[in-house]
């Protein structure tokens, strides 16, 4: 089966469950998680790359709380070959490691929140960089698993090679759930960033997402669920993993431009119940993304003339509620 194929396969599988569908972000909670502590660590490994996550959502008090993300990224394409496509492959996989702690405060304002977050990017062979940020947030609305949200504040980014730049950051974030199967999401990103060089860099991102999760199976403390998730991506599959942020370092040159990227992440996840708060599980599934003129940074891929891309994925993790 050749890639357009299996790309017609997973627009069908879209369509087949748009009904049935369900938000499957990590970092989006539901309203019976909100008042829970959740603590998550998983392996990720692709053909290209191999990813150690441990996340957290600690709530510290009634008005505070805190998300603590770690992610451990290691090149593995040498041992499943490099020919896995530009993009996913070789060329864009590094050794590197992220850390993100993310600080939400309620204030005394209905529905305003101040979101503080510290980032930090460990490259091997190369500088670190180091990124913060202070958000008010304003809540639209917030009920039943949707909400609508504009965020707007300032950001300074810290490079070792010297790349410090300030800038001004904000984001309307949006996510509608249908039913309990379905759920949309849509967000636009504005930067503008005071480089270190004086010069100026005006950046917009447009997300858009679907999320699917149509139940297979459930019974003695076992759940099988088929996940889907895809839409409209600024970044490619790895960079939309590792920086999920609009690039506010000014790292883009002034002739370059971004293109955005379809794709779409058909899976199959088994969850085993420990006891009432804890549980295993394992997730294998395939991704499929487009490929052509996906240009990040200024330069036009050269690696795959097919226009597209696709890897398979396998993870297996750990989560604890308390």
């Amino acid at each position: 089966m050749n890639k357009r194929r299996i790309a017609l396969l997973a627009g069908l599988m879209t369509v087949g469950m748009v009904s049935f569908a369900m938000t499957d972000n990590s970092e989006m909670l539901t309203q019976e998680q909100k008042p829970l502590s959740i603590f998550n660590i998983n392996d990720r490994v692709r053909f290209d790359e191999n990813r150690l996550e441990m996340n957290g959502n600690f709530h510290l008090n009634e008005n505070n709380r805190l998300e603590v993300r770690v992610r451990s990224y290691s090149d593995v394409s040498d041992t499943f070959g490099s020919d896995t496509g530009a993009g996913t492959g070789k060329a864009e996989t590094n050794d590197s490691t992220e850390m993100r702690m993310r600080l939400y405060t309620q204030t005394s304002t209905e529905n305003l929140e101040v979101r503080t977050e510290l980032k930090t990017n460990t490259y091997e062979g190369s500088g670190n960089k180091q990124y913060l940020r202070v958000q008010p947030t304003y809540y639209l609305y917030n009920s039943n698993d949707s909400f609508a949200l504009l965020r707007a504040g300032f950001g300074y980014t810290h490079g070792t090679d010297g790349s410090d730049a300030y800038s001004f950051t904000s984001s309307s974030e949006n996510v509608y759930t249908i039913n309990n199967y379905f759920s949309v999401e849509g967000n636009v990103y504005y930067d503008y960033t005071f480089a270190s060089s004086s010069n100026k860099n005006h950046n917009v991102d447009v997300e858009a997402y679907a999320y699917a999760n149509y139940p297979l199976y459930e019974g003695n403390d076992m759940k099988v669920v088929a996940l889907l998730e895809g839409g409209m991506d600024p970044y490619s599959f790895g960079a939309r993993h590792f920086d999920d942020l609009t690039d506010v370092s000014g790292s883009k040159t002034e002739n370059g431009h971004e293109t955005y990227v379809f794709y779409a992440e058909p899976s199959v996840k088994a969850t085993k119940m420990l006891n009432e708060n804890n549980s295993v599980y394992l997730q294998a599934g395939y991704y499929i993304e487009t490929t052509s003129n996906n240009d990040k940074t200024g330069s036009t891929w050269t690696g795959s003339s097919d226009k597209y891309n696709d890897t398979g994925f396998v993870r297996v993790g750990f989560t604890s509620a308390f």
